[in-house]
């Protein structure tokens, strides 16, 4: 690795949110050096966000925990009682949430940016000129007098980075960045904090699920274990190559290049460039079974409006018995607005929902909860009691099998020790979980989920995919909204495009990703890797055969 001046220090920190509670994290040290690049991995719940709290000193003022420890920025101690300090942190670093919305102050996004670079008391004049550089830069310059309440999840996310890079701190702090992008804009931000960095030389620290991507570029990977401990700190190379097997232990994805070499018995290589060049296999392709259940949620001519801006407009599709339908396209295009119409917590500016052949307008409030489950983007937004275990139990009838149901869905999901605990302490990855849990306390015969595996680690996520697998199998159908090519093409069973206003696909994964029509580019998705794999050899051939004519 590079040698740089040391910007971050932190010395046997350890946090709490109570005195009498287990340490969220504890006895955390690593130095941090001026231009530095570093992943923080962990399993989800283990403290990674949290710590990245403590580090820009919101906590433990801003919860009323218990920290032990130190953390030097510049080498002056990090507390916000401080007020020379305060201003040190608010100079040198920025962070975006994990969930942006706990961050924005003002309604506008233009007022959002703005409100940082006022706190450094940045002119007026030259607050407008990078007010307008950021936006440009992220590509959003169309959202600058949006109201921010307004914006899809993922708009939200690029809204809250550019607040962050318009004060140009010297450490960037990035929770989950790409989580609720599309896989196109993903890949792009991605390269575009590559580029930015190497341009303004900050030092990044990022917490992050969604590797493949950032793994190339990124020297130095520090890895938590369950107990939020240190267990792993070096260069991300050797690690993906000498320690995976304990980082699959601790439920830390894998990039799928490496996943892909280590089943194809390939040579090592965090390069998907390099594991191009190798013969493509054959044999790679499974056909599915269509599901040949039947259809039990019919949509016609559907169409939906916020105020003078068309959302979506004739969409047609239906669901079948036993079937897993992804939804997916870029940010913005109304996906978590057709699930809420879907789930009549919107109304439609026209057309028809039929379920079982009943308009679903027609049924009444609890048996339509009945038959139809939701789970939101936003977890928070469906929890209604004080502990996990009563949330999983609310609505319920109390008899032991309900009693017994629960406890299962709670080991099941790794959160049987947050039993007792309040459902907005935990954190956002078991804040998910728990959310597709309480829906899965009912029998439900469609199961409309948005983004299940956000913020889950990678055994987590594959848990949570095999869980509604299984209630796939028993006949529910299932509509799912996901950025995540690979879980399309491994799991479902027909993928919905939207894109543009309308339903530009609706068809197999397969067909999908196999077609030349350039839809996948189009609607800012990304091929999974290996067909990705093989668009790259095909283009090769191609080539070949221009060049020998």
């Amino acid at each position: 690795m590079q040698a740089f001046d040391e910007l971050l220090t932190v010395d046997q920190l350890s946090f709490s949110y109570e005195e009498d509670e287990k340490p969220v994290f504890q006895n955390i040290s690593f130095e941090l050096q001026k231009g530095e690049c570093a992943l923080l991995l962990g399993p989800s719940g283990c403290g990674k966000s949290s710590l990245a709290l403590c580090l820009n000193g919101l906590y433990p003022e801003a919860c009323d925990g218990i920290q032990s420890g130190h953390v030097f920025l510049c080498q002056k101690p990090v507390t916000v009682t401080d007020p020379e300090t305060s201003e040190t942190i608010a100079q040198h670093v920025g962070v975006v949430f994990q969930d942006p919305d706990q961050q924005f102050c003002m309604l506008t996004v233009e007022d959002e940016i703005a409100f940082g670079l006022e706190n450094l008391q940045i002119p007026k004049k030259e607050m407008t000129e990078k007010i307008d550089a950021v936006l440009e830069k992220l590509r959003i310059t169309s959202l600058k007098e949006k109201t921010i309440s307004t914006l899809s999840g993922g708009q939200k996310q690029k809204v809250a980075l550019a607040c962050i890079l318009a004060m140009e701190p010297e450490l960037i702090m990035l929770d989950e960045p790409t989580s609720l992008l599309d896989p196109y804009s993903a890949r792009e931000f991605v390269h575009m904090m590559k580029d930015l960095q190497r341009e303004k030389g900050f030092s990044l620290l990022v917490i992050e699920h969604q590797l493949d991507e950032w793994t190339p570029w990124i020297e130095r990977t520090i890895v938590l274990d369950k107990a939020g401990k240190k267990a792993l700190d070096g260069r991300t190379e050797d690690l993906f190559q000498y320690e995976a097997e304990t980082l699959k232990e601790l439920g830390i994805a894998i990039p799928k290049v490496c996943g892909l070499q280590e089943k194809l018995s390939m040579p090592f290589t965090l390069s998907k460039e390099t594991l191009f060049k190798e013969p493509f296999p054959a044999g790679h392709a499974e056909k599915k079974k269509a599901p040949s259940g039947e259809s039990v949620l019919e949509v016609s001519n559907l169409s939906f409006a916020r105020g003078q801006q068309t959302i979506f407009k004739d969409i047609s599709f239906s669901l079948r018995e036993g079937s897993l339908t992804a939804l997916v396209g870029p940010n913005g295009t109304g996906k978590s607005t057709l699930l809420s119409v879907l789930a009549r917590l919107m109304k439609p500016k026209s057309g028809k929902i039929l379920l079982y052949d009943k308009a679903l307008q027609s049924y009444k409030e609890n048996e339509l909860r009945k038959r139809m489950g939701f789970v939101f983007q936003n977890p928070e937004h469906q929890f209604v009691t004080d502990t996990v275990y009563e949330e999983l139990l609310f609505g319920q009838k109390e008899d032991a099998e309900t009693e017994k149901k629960a406890q299962h869905l709670l080991h099941r999901f790794g959160l049987a020790h947050l039993a007792d605990h309040h459902p907005f302490a935990i954190s956002q990855g078991q804040k998910r979980r728990l959310s597709v849990a309480t829906m899965l306390m009912y029998d439900v015969k469609v199961l409309l989920l948005d983004e299940p595996t956000f913020g889950q680690d990678a055994r987590t996520a594959a848990e949570c995919m095999d869980m509604i697998q299984r209630i796939k199998e028993e006949g529910t159908a299932v509509l799912m909204i996901t950025h995540d090519m690979e879980l399309v093409s491994s799991y479902a069973d027909s993928v919905l495009v939207l894109h543009d206003t309308g339903l530009a696909f609706d068809g197999s994964p397969a067909q999908l990703f196999s077609q030349e029509t350039g839809l996948v580019q189009k609607a800012k998705l990304t091929l999974p890797l290996l067909y990705e794999w093989m668009a790259y050899q095909e283009e090769v051939r191609d080539d070949a055969a221009v060049t020998s004519h």
